[in-house]
C-alpha cells in the first residue's frame, strides 16, 4: 500500500467534504436520532471507492452531467427554501431497521451528485482500492464527527443555507454544460457571442436567483415566526 497515495486521498477528501457535510447534514439532522455516523462513514466510502475506480467511464456518458445537474437544482431550491429553524424530526418507530437503510439510500444517492469533483480529483492520483477506500473512510469519520457542530452553526445562521444553495446551484449549472450532450449547443452559443461567457453568465444568474428566493423565503419565515 503506499501511504503517500493514502495521504493525499485523504486530504482531498476531508477539504472538499466541507461543502458537502452542510449538504449531508439536511438530511443527517432530520434523522439524528438514529445515530448512524459510523454506517454513514461505511456506506459513503463504499459508493465513492466505486466510483473512483468507475469515474472516467461516468464522466464522459451523455445525460449524467445533465441528469444530475437538474437534481442538484431541486437539491438546492429546496434548502434555500425550507424553514431554517424548523425542529429536528422525532420519529417513534418499530421499524428503525428500515428507516435507516431508506437514509443511508438518500445519503448514498445525495452524495452521488455532490463528491465528484473530489472523485475525479483522487481518480487522477489513484486507483489502489486500499488507499482511496482507507483515506475516504479515515476522512468520512472526522468529517462526520464534527457533523454536529455544523448542523448547529446551519440552525443558527440560516444565512448559511442560502450560500450553500447558491454553491450547490453553481456546480449544478457548470455540471450541465459540462455534459457531452450539450457540447455542440454551447459551442454554437460561443460563436454566436464570442466577448461573453455563457457559462458564467448562466450560473451566476441561477446564483442569484436561487439566493433572492432564499432571502425571500427567510423575510416569509421571519414574519410568520413574528406573527406566532
Amino acid at each position: 500500500m503506499k501511504m503517500q497515495e493514502l495521504f493525499i486521498v485523504f486530504f482531498i477528501n476531508l477539504v472538499s467534504d466541507i461543502d458537502n457535510m452542510l449538504i449531508l447534514g439536511t438530511i443527517l439532522r432530520k434523522h439524528s436520532y438514529l445515530n448512524i455516523t459510523l454506517p454513514a462513514a461505511m456506506v459513503l466510502t463504499l459508493t465513492r471507492t466505486i466510483y473512483v475506480v468507475s469515474v472516467n467511464g461516468l464522466s464522459n456518458v451523455p445525460m449524467v452531467h445533465l441528469l444530475t445537474g437538474i437534481i442538484l437544482l431541486v437539491i438546492a431550491f429546496k434548502l434555500v427554501t425550507r424553514s431554517i429553524r424548523e425542529e429536528d424530526l422525532i420519529y417513534r418507530s418499530k421499524h428503525f431497521a428500515f428507516i435507516k437503510i431508506k437514509v443511508l439510500l438518500l445519503l448514498a444517492a445525495t452524495d452521488f451528485l455532490i463528491c465528484l469533483d473530489s472523485v475525479i480529483a483522487i481518480s487522477n492520483i489513484s486507483q489502489h482500492v486500499v488507499p482511496v477506500t482507507i483515506g475516504i473512510f479515515c476522512s468520512l469519520l472526522i468529517s462526520l464527527f464534527y457533523l454536529p457542530l455544523i448542523i448547529k452553526l446551519v440552525s443558527t445562521f440560516a444565512w448559511i443555507n442560502i450560500i450553500v444553495g447558491g454553491v450547490i446551484a453553481q456546480n449544478a449549472i457548470i455540471g450541465i454544460v459540462n455534459d457531452p450532450w450539450l457540447a455542440n449547443w454551447i459551442n454554437k452559443f460561443d460563436k454566436l457571442f464570442p466577448e461573453a461567457n455563457m457559462v458564467n453568465l448562466i450560473s451566476n444568474g441561477v446564483v442569484i436567483i436561487i439566493v433572492v428566493i432564499g432571502l425571500i423565503s427567510y423575510i416569509k419565515h421571519q414574519r410568520i415566526t413574528i406573527h406566532r
